[in-house]
């Protein structure tokens, strides 16, 4: 018997282990795209970036400046009667003429490449020509020799698109870059370089949705930034352009990490989470102390109607969000991919970039000292008609009149570039006192239309706090990738190690485990009564201190009386061989199996069949280290976690650990309100997964479903023996261990 037994503990061990370790090769694949590929050499961080030595002085000149144009997320949808291609019209017709700007960029998901249900993602071609249409209305894609307007693919744009060669993927068909991959454009200037490195975090199998949240770069996509940022080392300013914020990119390395390469970056732009929900995401911006940029994502076009003005002044970065005055937003759109707009009225767009606002400053990166030393404060002012401009400095009129000293120029081609500058003569050492001021400056255009913005300011290399954490602030600076991993494992581990197999071990390692479980009923009994006793003393007293103190004792007695007994409900479980092994196997697939297979990219037929572990996608012979499989196994372990807690719980007698002498009725976890919010709990997070899993990636998605179809299904079966069948409710306190005296 005692052979038996140990060879029962070595089994359960050395089987264990092999998933385990399994499951780290499968990791370690996974993640092998991401992994170094140098060719044996680095590239040099010895270039400098141009001087900032004898840069002109801040005055009333309209030279140095450089203007641009941010915008993302349009989503052009064929079935959405709202927002979207009647939004971007408007902002082609609208707010480009007005600014006129040398650069428009748009950071990706350009459709909405969804069914009517927004259930299913596709490729919808009518969706595309629709894009294309309004680029050709408004004649964006020939100015400055195709330089003026770029744009990049969202996770959107390549829902359901096998590979960038794919006939479905018609960004490389309808966009104006026309390539996938990202783009280098460097915009020269008479007062310098400015250089646009945009990346596409796309997975380069373009999965359907939902399997198709986050983005990464692998080893390949981080050659290519890298030799752009490269390229880009003696620009002025760096803006790196991407659709997925950081915190929602995982990023690989070539001969540098991602943070030694932004080092050079001075923005970077980009969209995707449309300001997220309740307000959590309203300002989704974030200074990177480390790297020395600031990341700032542009909320969207498709329902919000957004676009954010830059502006470069004398190696000042400045900006200003602008929503487009169509009313109500989302703006309806009855005529869908047949709409057509004219111009219309624009409040004046200001945007003040000396004194620059002292929440944005990048020190790395900008020549701040030249603010101390300017003569005029600087704004631009973009108005349909002449306009009126005042300016206060802590709540009082400026003394000196703001006067317009802007110009629009033109090139060879018939291109121009609005720079309405707004100059007002001041000295700022009157402000240079170590506190924090408030430049205010008003338009007003001949319709009576006004615009009004406030700028705080200082002298000091270092910005104000922006105070954005809960709206949005504490989400840029995540690490989502590293969260989702560690919080992954660990609760793995935990729930494998406490829940499954400590408790199986514990258990055949009993010599008696019937009367094991008779000194543990009378040991609960006892610490129920208890438990029972001092909330009897604590309902029956008014002694504010000896309410405290009871409460201190109850609350611990509690506690003792809970992992007491739940310790023993796991051994009492792992008793069970048809229940604790259908665990056990659940709990080993989820690190060596894929939770589920299926047709990932349906539009790619056989070749598009992938499956899904925790550590990424297998596709095709290769690895996607994609983020969303590490949701759909966190998805899956929290279930899992809720059964091992609730089922051990639910198939002991309630008389291990209630005396029927003091018990008034049913346990609390046998009462209807805890089963069905378990039920539902499994229904929420493995049912109607499962449901789309199935409606999203095929009928194999069940069939090899793992840890999804397979779990729920187990999941419904074990809750209906140990939990809702008739017999079940009603072992309340008959099934007493053998040996167990009844007292209290």
């Amino acid at each position: 018997m005692e052979t038996r037994k140990i060879l029962s503990q070595v089994v359960l061990v050395l089987v264990t282990l092999l998933c385990w370790l399994y499951g780290f090769h499968l990791y370690t694949e996974a993640n092998r795209p991401l992994q170094d590929r140098s060719l044996g050499f680095s590239v040099s961080n010895t270039l400098a970036r141009p001087s900032l030595d004898h840069i002109p002085v801040l005055d009333d000149s309209n030279d140095g400046i450089l203007t641009f144009i941010h915008a993302s997320d349009i989503h052009i949808s064929k079935y959405v009667p709202q927002g979207g291609l009647i939004h971007f019209l408007h902002f082609l017709h609208t707010a480009v003429p007005l600014i006129s700007p040398r650069l428009v960029t748009i950071t990706g998901d350009l459709t909405d490449g969804k069914d009517q249900q927004k259930l299913i993602s596709l490729q919808q071609i009518d969706e595309w020509k629709a894009y294309e249409r309004a680029l050709d209305s408004s004649g964006v894609k020939d100015r400055f020799n195709g330089t003026f307007y770029r744009d990049q693919r969202g996770n959107h744009d390549c829902f359901n698109v096998f590979a960038s060669d794919s006939a479905d993927n018609y960004f490389n068909t309808y966009s104006a870059a026309k390539e996938v991959g990202g783009y280098y454009l460097e915009i020269k200037e008479s007062f310098g370089s400015y250089a646009f490195v945009a990346s596409d975090g796309c997975p380069r199998h373009g999965f359907a949705r939902p399997l198709n949240f986050f983005g990464y770069l692998d080893a390949q996509g981080m050659q290519l930034l890298e030799g752009r940022l490269t390229r880009a080392k003696t620009a002025n300013h760096t803006f790196l352009l991407n659709h997925y914020p950081v915190s929602t990119m995982l990023y690989g390395r070539y001969n540098q990490t991602f943070a030694e390469l932004a080092k050079g970056v001075s923005v970077f732009l980009c969209g995707h989470l449309h300001q997220l929900v309740g307000g959590i995401g309203a300002q989704l911006q974030a200074y990177k102390v480390k790297e020395g940029y600031w990341e700032l994502e542009i909320g969207d076009m498709k329902e919000h109607a957004l676009y954010r003005v830059y502006a470069v002044d004398h190696d000042l970065v400045s900006f200003v969000d602008v929503t487009l005055p169509v009313g109500r937003l989302p703006m309806p759109n009855p005529m869908m991919l047949d709409a057509t707009v004219e111009p219309i009225p624009h409040p004046p767009v200001v945007l003040v970039t000396n004194p620059k606002d002292a929440r944005y400053l990048l020190p790395q990166h900008e020549p701040l000292a030249i603010m101390r030393h300017s003569t005029h404060i600087r704004a631009l002012v973009w108005a349909d008609s002449t306009a009126k401009v005042e300016m206060k400095i802590d709540g009082v009129v400026h003394p000196h009149p703001a006067v317009y000293r802007g110009k629009q120029t033109t090139d060879a081609r018939g291109d121009s570039v609005k720079t309405p500058l707004w100059a007002a003569p001041w000295d700022p050492a009157q402000y240079d006192d170590g506190h924090v001021h408030e430049l205010e400056v008003t338009a007003v255009d001949e319709g009576g239309r006004s615009t009004t913005v406030r700028v705080p300011f200082h002298f000091s290399l270092d910005p104000v706090p922006l105070d954005n954490g809960s709206r949005g602030g504490w989400i840029m600076r995540q690490s989502f990738p590293d969260i989702f991993r560690v919080s992954g494992l660990i609760s793995y581990l935990l729930m494998a190690v406490f829940l499954v197999i400590i408790p199986r071990m514990y258990f055949v390692a009993l010599a008696e485990p019937r009367a094991w479980m008779a000194a543990r009923t009378l040991a609960h009994h006892k610490d129920e009564a208890r438990v029972r006793h001092l909330w009897a003393l604590l309902r029956g007293n008014t002694n504010p201190l000896a309410l405290a103190k009871l409460g201190l004792a109850l609350l611990g007695e509690q506690t003792k009386f809970l992992v007491s007994t739940q310790f023993t409900a796991q051994v009492y479980f792992a008793s069970l061989p048809a229940f604790f092994y259908l665990a056990y196997f659940f709990t080993m697939a989820l690190a060596a199996l894929p939770l589920f297979t299926g047709l990932l990219i349906p539009s790619a037929g056989p070749l598009g069949v992938g499956s899904v572990y925790a550590y990424g996608v297998f596709i095709a012979g290769e690895w996607a280290p994609l983020l969303d499989s590490w949701t759909y196994a966190l998805a899956s372990i929290s279930a899992l976690m809720v059964l091992l807690v609730y089922l051990p719980v639910a198939a002991a007698p309630p008389a291990l650990f209630y005396s029927p002498y003091g018990a008034t009725g049913r346990p609390w976890y046998r009462g209807v309100a805890v089963r069905l919010a378990v039920a539902v709990y499994c229904i929420m997070y493995l049912g109607l997964p499962t449901l789309m899993t199935v409606y999203t990636y095929g009928f194999p998605s069940i069939v090899l479903g793992y840890s999804r179809a397979w779990l729920f299904a187990a999941a419904a079966v074990a809750l209906y023996v140990l939990d809702w069948r008739p017999s079940a409710a009603q072992h309340v306190y008959v099934q007493v261990p053998s040996g167990v005296r009844q007292e209290e």
